[in-house]
């Protein structure tokens, strides 16, 4: 009997022959994302602010998988920095090849290690083996104590090195780049090393439980592999193509586990990245990653050239400021529609704060109303701080009953944007909208049925996707009926969470969680998604109004420029060009002028920049202001 490939392996009968396959759900890709798509080695592939970097490795995969060329049932592993975009990058491979999503594995770089940590501990060798551990994160100060005692205890050449060590660098630089040895045995001679050898010491071997954060869990992943050349083929055998996402943001740690698990001939690696977006320097973020990687995996340099977010205009403006990064850097083309009557750069100033935000929030209304945009068209972000510019702003977009969404805000362990962004929240959240509208919301209910059928591990035959139908049809009638049972005056939010939550199985919760990300509980989801929901029932009667509240879709967003990263806006503003918000430009130059390209290049038509006093330009951000002024930026001061 003939095997059929889709049941044994291999290519699939259906494969499309490369030569032919074509892009989804877009029209075409620029030249260069044809050319890393289909290169058959290692890419280096740099992406700046609006080239699609998300859709260019959505579409990579799909072609991977539907050409056959990642062979059944070989996997493709997507590692990314953050939550959010782990799960973008997942749901947009699942939208494009629903039939191979489960061969496409996207993950958080910290889950990934964390699992092998928490799945082969055993296998460690002897003196570093272990039954349990705390995860803990030590601040600066801790940190210092621990290095200041033991630079005391030191003598000779030593004893300088060790205090010249810098605490808020110490976890990413010195812990992160020394490669745990099978044997701690005696101290190393190097400061550096003996200062990480000693943490070591102190923080895991000694005592009753290990104590460690995620760069140590990173070192003993990378200890797990290098030791165990069974594990380290089955990875490679598994997972022959890797993505890596943000490379810019990787540290030394994370590099050379990556090229300790995946730097092999047999596994095709592709790093998407943008220098000019390094702003986790203060976490350890290399210098130059994308050099260190192209030279460690022998990768070959693409650089996508198109973008699709920005106007022609703002597309000259990104530019001019990325020259201050990258001299010779070649001008993007904008690919975005344009849309005419904006002045795309504007400087505003004012006398307080009071008059910045009653005039922001005036004209935010005379926009929406004159131009039919929404209120998720604008987000205000800030450098820093923005719980303290929340109050005025919200108190007077309230005025004229527009919402404020503070993505910064704590419910309970997280923050907004991490709640609303979780697949666990999104999950309970589509149970609980379709729940109290029963028709209406086609593309809710085709998210939560596809999570339902994740977090389940269902098969992805028709008749899988129609039991798990049916389920979701079943609970949340039943749900229904509950809810018309019970005011929302008197409902407990955290009995209503976990009812939309127990769709699922418990343990299948708590599984889907820790293989998401690392450290997450779904119990930490939930009780943050009940804290939100607590939040917004205040006052309010109607459940549909409820559940559309919780992620608060019609409304301006507030956040800080680093949540910004990645979300882009018709318009933006940034809130506190002055030293207030910008007090460490002068200690580390670039990173604040990396910091100040990524909020301006998240907007796509005007971008607007705000200060609430007008002595900001003789101040220490001077430099910023030039940078507006030679780019054209139209300055006007409300008083």
């Amino acid at each position: 009997m003939k095997k059929d490939p889709m049941r044994y392996g291999g290519r699939p009968a259906s494969a499309v022959p490369p030569d032919l396959w074509r892009p989804t759900d877009v029209d075409d890709l620029e030249p260069a994302a044809w050319a890393a798509l289909k290169f058959p080695g290692s890419a280096a592939v740099s992406a700046g602010p609006g080239a699609g970097k998300t859709e260019f490795l959505a579409q990579r995969a799909a072609y991977l998988l539907q050409t056959g060329t990642c062979q059944r049932p070989r996997r493709i592993l997507a590692i990314s920095y953050k939550r959010d975009s782990a799960s973008n990058l997942a749901r947009r491979v699942a939208a494009r090849v629903p039939d191979e999503a489960h061969r496409f594995v996207s993950i958080t770089f910290d889950a990934f290690t964390k699992g092998l940590v928490d799945r082969f501990s055993q296998s460690l060798p002897g003196p570093w083996r272990f039954d349990d551990y705390e995860i803990e994160f030590p601040k600066d100060k801790e940190i210092r104590s621990f290095l200041t005692t033991l630079a005391w205890d030191a003598s000779g050449p030593m004893r300088s090195e060790l205090f010249a060590l810098h605490e808020g660098r110490f976890l990413s630089d010195i812990v992160g780049a020394w490669s745990l040895p099978t044997d701690p045995g005696s101290p190393p001679a190097t400061a550096a090393e003996f200062a990480a050898w000693s943490w070591w010491n102190a923080q895991y071997l000694r005592p009753p439980k290990p104590e460690v954060d995620f760069t140590m869990l990173n070192r003993l992943a990378d200890l797990i592999v290098r030791t165990n050349p069974g594990l380290q083929r089955a990875l490679r055998a598994t997972y022959p193509f890797v993505f890596i996402d943000e490379f810019q943001d990787t540290t030394s740690a994370q590099i050379t586990f990556l090229k300790t698990t995946f730097g092999h001939p047999g596994v095709v690696t592709t790093a998407v990245g943008d220098n000019k977006q390094r702003i986790m320097r203060f976490a350890g973020a290399l210098e130059d990653a994308m050099a260190r990687y192209r030279s460690d995996f022998n990768a070959k340099q693409f650089n996508l050239g198109w973008n699709f977010r920005s106007s022609p205009d703002l597309v000259a403006v990104q530019h001019h400021v990325a020259t201050q990064l990258e001299p010779a850097i070649v001008q993007a083309i904008s690919k975005a529609n344009v849309e005419v009557g904006h002045v795309p750069l504007t400087i505003w100033t004012y006398n307080d704060e009071r008059r910045q935000a009653q005039h922001i929030a005036d004209w935010v209304a005379q926009d929406i109303s004159t131009a039919n945009r929404a209120a998720s068209d604008f987000a205000i972000v800030a450098r820093q701080k923005v719980a303290d510019l929340e109050p005025l702003l919200a108190k007077e977009l309230a005025r004229h009953g527009i919402a404020l969404r503070n993505d910064d805000t704590y419910y309970g362990k997280l923050r907004l944007q991490d709640v609303l962004k979780h697949d666990i929240a999104r999950l309970v959240l589509g149970v609980l909208r379709l729940s109290a509208q029963d028709r209406g919301l086609p593309t809710i209910w085709t998210d939560t049925h596809a999570l339902i059928s994740r977090i389940r591990g269902d098969g992805h035959d028709a008749h899988s996707s129609r039991r798990a139908s049916d389920h979701l049809a079943a609970f949340t009638a039943h749900l229904r009926g509950a809810l018309k049972q019970h005011s929302v005056a008197t409902t407990d939010p955290r009995e209503l969470v976990n009812l939309a939550a127990s769709i699922v199985d418990t343990d299948e919760l708590e599984g889907f969680a820790r293989s998401q990300h690392a450290g997450d509980e779904a119990e930490v989801v939930l009780s943050a998604l009940a804290h939100r929901l607590g939040a917004v029932m205040a006052g309010e009667t109607n459940w549909g109004r409820v559940f559309s509240a919780v992620s608060a879709e019609d409304a301006v967003t507030l956040m800080t420029i680093h949540r910004s990263k990645g979300l882009e806006y018709h318009t933006v503003i940034v809130l506190g060009l002055d030293d207030r918000q910008w007090w460490s430009y002068r200690k580390d130059v670039r990173e604040a002028i990396s910091t100040f390209f990524v909020g301006l290049s998240r907007a796509a038509h005007r971008l607007i920049f705000t200060c609430a006093t007008s002595r900001a330009r003789n101040g220490g951000i001077g430099e910023l202001y030039r940078l507006l002024d030679v780019a054209g930026a139209d300055e006007k001061h409300w008083t």
